[in-house]
């Protein structure tokens, strides 16, 4: 019984040693974002609003078997689907992350949340990193229908999400 009480806490102390931060997820995520092709699909731009702008699109995939569904969001004076599909790169303002992770965030269906500039860098707003158990993106995204934080996309706005394989 001795050794088993043993076992059990070697294990704990070394998943909880191991574990990673904020930080390193959130540098990580953005590394696989571009490894995986989410920054190079062909995306299926259409209209919005705030928070995530006037112009964006919804690329979804998996990263380490984890579901990871990513917004870019465009915008700029008198910006439209045709200057962002001409040229994204010039109006791309932010690229917003979530990625599902087991047993990060039970009680927020276990999203880890991530705000990019384009270069990668983490958004910093109100004096806090836009990462992990964010709560602007909980508090918005509470409001979506079904019990997953998630909303869904339509075509009837043009909202076909991308999916990276």
């Amino acid at each position: 019984m001795k050794i088993i009480t043993l076992i059990v806490a070697l294990i704990s102390l070394t998943s909880s040693a191991f574990a990673l931060t904020d930080r390193e997820i959130a540098d990580e995520l953005f590394i696989q974002l571009k490894k995986q092709s989410f920054m190079d699909v062909q995306q299926n731009l259409y209209l919005g609003g705030p928070p995530h702008g006037p112009v964006r699109s919804v690329v979804e995939g998996s990263i380490n078997n984890q579901k990871t569904i990513v917004k870019f969001n465009y915008g700029g004076p008198d910006i439209t689907l045709e200057k962002v599909t001409k040229d994204p790169k010039k109006w791309l303002k932010a690229i917003t992350v979530m990625q599902k992770r087991l047993n990060y965030d039970q009680e927020n269906q276990d999203w880890f949340w991530a705000k990019y500039k384009p270069d990668g860098t983490l958004f910093v707003e109100n004096n806090q990193v836009r990462m992990g158990k964010d709560s602007g993106c909980i508090g918005c995204h509470q409001s979506a229908s079904g019990n997953d934080l998630t909303f869904k996309h339509n075509e009837t706005v043009n909202a076909n999400v991308t999916v990276v394989n």
